[in-house]
């Protein structure tokens, strides 16, 4: 969902592989350990994937070049080593392991890797998220259709080495390349074609764990364990069942009542406050803030979303501490900007970059209901509608009505209406433009600041907006191509107020993640950019 929807994210879970560190009996470990996951997942197939719980599943099941350690760190997967590129950073030559297995007995070759990110970038395949992939050489011109996909930089020579050439330096690629780039299987994408992925029997797995029990739709899965995977013998736990919960409520009550040992996401608004004042539960809680934020988009083709004031009016009315205050109450904290605090670091002034920004997302209902005077002159006076598009969790219900209640006080006149769909849907309505203004949850996956602004950029199909800001686009564009950081990030900053001045995108707050995890289990470990679970390093006590 180079980042995901939250549609996005990245995370990781990690911990203890060692035995005799924490370790249970041999016994435990066949337990099998019960989580949830807080929405259905879109599709197994990483080439068209574009929402985070897919890629949270896809975690423990396909391994890239390179993947996160325990601790978070980028270390070697698929490669046998980490790679220094040459040409300015710009050519990448990766030996693969040669006793790296698909759960099918198929070897892992050079050519999965080929395979992969050309059908990714090939307009027939019709990604909505083959700008993963800019980053090499002839992205554009592939996308396009100007040239055929082999022509992008990346070629197999012979069965265990791979090439890469980018069409420029990338600072952030070494975490690319550890968890959005990820093969496929050659002979199952030829054999399955565009069903490739649609369910767990169209799609091997090269990582820890294999895919089971999903027909494509259904809201619980499996996840077991890969003994074909050549680090088998660090996975402890050989069956993780998956099931969708949407309501915090009942994430709880299955949690208190030892039906599940680990909850990803499914804890949040007023079950928090249960949890911190239960001593048993908070001990057992583990809250996170991540680097995913919360933000609302805004159609230029709808009446109303399309006016400039009332865009404005929208953003002045919200008091998004209130909102993380009373109606998330996670931990969750509003945003200044764009970027998300603890992204990065300003290297002009050793300040975090949202920070050294400032804060330009200000409240005010006095503003709002300016705003919304000159808004309602140009859209010709008169009662006003405007609906609101969110996908169907207690938290987002409970985010959008809080949005509702706020907008229609300070913009007398307008009637905002909810529409609360499964996530899927909504990243569809959302690529067909069909909204006036969506809320979404978005999860940067790289440490730059990049990772959330490059949602407003031309040619990014995650910009369900429309909007092409010649302005921000040229900021954008100036950062990409400058290798001076500190002209980059100056760059940046300005990107940074110029997507707040013409507010497309509204952003909301950044998203802490509760999760709840058993004193019986061990090996779990979050972080800003590694907020699932990476099951390969829990165990049993």
């Amino acid at each position: 969902m180079k980042k995901v929807v939250a549609f996005s994210t990245l995370a990781v879970l990690t911990g203890l592989t060692l035995a005799g560190c924490g370790s249970g009996k041999a016994a435990d470990q066949d337990k099998p350990l019960n989580v949830t996951m807080p929405a259905e997942l879109q599709v197994a197939d990483p080439n068209k994937a574009t929402d985070a719980y897919s890629f949270y599943m896809m975690r423990q099941t396909t391994e890239g070049l390179y993947r996160l350690n325990k601790n978070g760190k980028v270390v070697a997967g698929m490669a046998t080593k980490l790679v220094k590129p040459t040409a300015d950073g710009t050519k990448y030559v990766f030996n693969l392991r040669k006793d790296a297995h698909w759960s099918n007995g198929d070897k892992v070759t050079a050519q999965d890797f080929v395979t992969s990110f050309r059908r990714q970038v090939d307009p027939k395949t019709k990604a909505q998220y083959a700008n993963r992939l800019a980053m090499f050489k002839n992205y554009d011109a592939v996308q396009k259709g100007t040239k055929a996909p082999s022509a992008l930089g990346v070629k197999a020579d012979g069965k265990y080495k791979l090439e890469f050439e980018l069409s420029k330096s990338d600072p952030t690629f070494n975490f690319e390349l550890a968890t959005q780039l990820l093969p496929v299987n050659t002979k199952l994408v030829a054999k399955y074609g565009d069903k490739y992925g649609t369910n767990s029997s169209r799609v091997a797995a090269n990582g820890p764990y294999v895919l089971k029990n999903w027909n494509g739709t259904k809201d619980t899965w499996t996840y077991a364990k890969n003994n074909k995977y050549y680090d088998k013998q660090s996975v402890r736990i050989k069956k993780v069942n998956v099931q969708v919960v949407k309501t915090p409520s009942t994430a709880l009550n299955l949690f208190s009542s030892g039906k599940l040992q680990e909850t990803t996401a499914s804890v949040t608004g007023t079950t928090v406050k249960q949890v911190e004042n239960t001593p048993k539960l908070k001990k057992q809680m583990v809250k996170t803030l991540t680097s995913a934020i919360s933000l609302q988009q805004f159609n230029k083709d709808g009446k109303v979303s399309g006016n400039a004031n009332f865009r404005k009016a929208a953003a002045a009315a919200l008091n998004v501490k209130q909102m993380t205050d009373k109606v998330t109450q996670d931990g969750s904290q509003p945003l200044k900007g764009m970027v998300a605090t603890g992204n990065s670091t300003d290297p002009n002034t050793g300040k975090d970059f949202a920070t050294a920004v400032g804060n330009l997302n200000q409240h005010s209902d006095a503003k709002a209901k300016a705003y919304w005077q000159k808004a309602k002159k140009e859209l010709g006076g008169g009662s006003q509608t405007v609906n609101l598009l969110i996908s169907n969790t207690d938290n987002n219900k409970n985010v959008a009505e809080y949005v509702q209640s706020q907008w229609e006080k300070d913009m007398p006149g307008l009637k905002v209406t909810i529409t609360s769909v499964p996530l899927q849907q909504e990243i569809n309505k959302m690529f067909k433009k069909d909204f006036d203004v969506a809320q979404f949850g978005w999860t940067g996956d790289e440490p730059d600041p990049t990772t959330d602004l490059a949602l407003f950029q031309k040619g990014n199909s995650i910009n369900f907006t429309g909007w092409n800001d010649k302005q921000f686009n040229k900021l954008m564009d100036q950062a990409n191509q400058t290798t001076d950081t500190k002209a980059r990030f100056k760059l940046l900053k300005q990107a940074t107020k110029r997507a707040a001045e013409v507010r497309a995108f509204n952003p909301l707050y950044q998203q802490a993640q509760v999760s709840l995890v058993s004193s019986k289990v061990g090996g779990l470990k979050y972080s800003e950019f590694s907020t699932a679970a990476q099951y390969r390093y829990a165990y049993w006590k």
